[in-house]
Order: structure tokens, then C-alpha cells, then sequence
């Protein structure tokens, strides 16, 4: 039924798997861990969860915020928020461990640790660039996502392995060796470590520059790109990979084992 100020319909009911999302959610999951052991009846916490639900599933919004005070009663929920942050710790300090064993490995490590950053923002300017109909409405935005693309296929040419680009150059038939030689020639700081770190840096700044806490794909591009250029830069004034990471881990053991 409809009346002179629009559809009479009423929210939908909360669902248990909208509920999950929600405590699943990784900035709820980070306010409760501040919380503690009450963390659901935080207000933040709370004032949280309504926002994420406003963002995502905006039509279960009135409904969550009336569940509010329910959830925070149930054991049951708690619980299941409990365990879902447990997962998320689990699963954060599996990838942490990785990602510090390759900075254990040395320049190697690294090396591979950038490869890796320069593909994931090379995907992310793809995924940019996809949408055709942001080069209307954002065409600065569009043009940067351009530049990255060309920027992290650059930074592939010096953290690949030699085989695989002569190898791309025999399926592509591309004149790749051609392009590095004159990045050599021409932007000879890429060859240089502290000068390669400076590069992921300016990427990663750019990326930021797209982010928001609700665009998580250029801020993780962001913030990667910017700690590979980091380790860069700290790798050609002397300081050890192996060093940085001992420091890493120290901080990081502290920050993901629970108190």
C-alpha cells in the first residue's frame, strides 16, 4: 500500500547471516577488541554496527538498532562474536607470520614481497578502470588509476624473475626488454633499491589518496605499497631486512596475541 509520502513497507526483519556479517564486520571486530569482554554493550561498539549495517545492508538498518540491547543480553551472541574474532585473529596472524617470513629471507624476500604489491595494485587499476562510465564523472581519479597500472608494470620488470620476462615477451611478443633497458637508461633510480623504494612509496600515496576506510581495496594497495617502499629505502641505508623484521615481530606478537 502506498500513500502520498511513499511506500508504507516495513524494514526487514534481521536475519542470522546479516547478523554475522555484522559482527564479522573488520572495524566492529577491531572496536570490540578495545572493548574487552563486554564489548557488545559498548556504545561505539553499538553506533558501529548500526553504521556498517546503514552502509551494507541499509534496508536491515532500523532492525539492527533494535536488536541492539537484545544481542547484547543473548549469551549466545556473545559468544559468537567471540569466536568470530578469534577467526579474524587466526587468520591475521597466519598472514602476518607470511608475510614476516618472507622479510626474514632478506633482499629475496623482499623481492618477492614487492612483486606481489606491484601485481595486487596492478589488479586494483584494472578494477578501476573497468568502470568505463568513472571516466566521465571522474576523470582525474580514472587518469591516476591509469598511471598505477603503467607504474606497477613497470616495478614487475625489476622484482620478476629474468626467465619469466623473457618469457612473457615470447607469449606477448611485446618489446618488454626493450621498455626495461630504457628505464634503465632513462629512469636509472628504478635500479637503484632506496630509489625503488621511494617509487612504491609515491604509488602507495597516490592509492591513499583514492582510499577511504570504506574503499579497502586502495587503502590495503595504499598501505602495502608504502611499507615495501619502506623496507626499500631502510635496506639501502644499511639496515638489514632481518633487523626490521625481529622489530616487526616483536610488535606484532604483542599486538595479535591475546591479552
Amino acid at each position: 500500500m502506498f500513500s502520498m509520502f511513499g511506500s508504507t513497507k516495513k524494514d526487514k526483519e534481521m536475519t542470522p547471516q546479516v547478523q554475522e556479517k555484522l559482527l564479522a564486520d573488520p572495524q566492529v571486530q577491531a572496536l570490540m577488541q578495545k572493548a574487552g569482554t563486554d564489548a557488545l554493550n559498548d556504545p561505539k561498539v553499538q553506533a558501529q554496527m548500526v553504521e556498517t549495517c546503514k552502509q551494507k545492508f541499509p534496508e536491515y538498518a532500523t532492525a539492527a538498532k533494535d536488536k541492539m540491547q537484545e544481542w547484547a543480553a543473548d549469551p549466545a551472541v556473545h559468544a559468537q562474536a567471540k569466536e568470530l574474532g578469534n577467526s579474524a585473529l587466526a587468520f591475521a596472524g597466519d598472514a602476518g607470520n607470511q608475510l614476516l617470513g618472507h622479510i626474514e629471507q632478506g633482499p629475496s624476500g623482499v623481492r618477492v614481497l614487492a612483486f606481489f604489491a606491484s601485481v595486487a595494485s596492478a589488479a586494483n587499476a584494472i578494477l578501476s578502470l573497468i568502470n568505463v562510465f568513472s571516466a566521465l564523472t571522474h576523470v582525474i581519479m580514472y587518469m591516476v588509476s591509469i598511471y598505477q597500472l603503467l607504474f606497477a608494470l613497470t616495478t614487475v620488470l625489476f622484482e620478476a624473475k629474468p626467465e619469466w620476462i623473457v618469457k612473457a615477451q615470447e607469449i606477448t611478443t611485446l618489446p618488454i626488454s626493450k621498455y626495461q633497458d630504457m628505464l634503465l637508461e632513462n629512469a636509472k633510480f628504478l635500479s637503484l633499491v632506496g630509489g625503488r623504494g621511494l617509487f612504491y612509496i609515491f604509488q602507495g600515496t597516490l592509492w591513499l589518496a583514492m582510499a577511504s576506510f570504506t574503499d579497502l581495496l586502495n587503502l590495503a594497495s595504499g598501505l602495502f605499497l608504502i611499507f615495501i617502499g619502506v623496507i626499500h629505502v631502510l635496506m639501502y641505508f644499511g639496515i638489514a631486512p632481518k633487523h626490521v623484521s625481529d622489530k616487526l615481530r616483536a610488535g606484532y606478537s604483542a599486538v595479535i596475541t591475546p591479552a
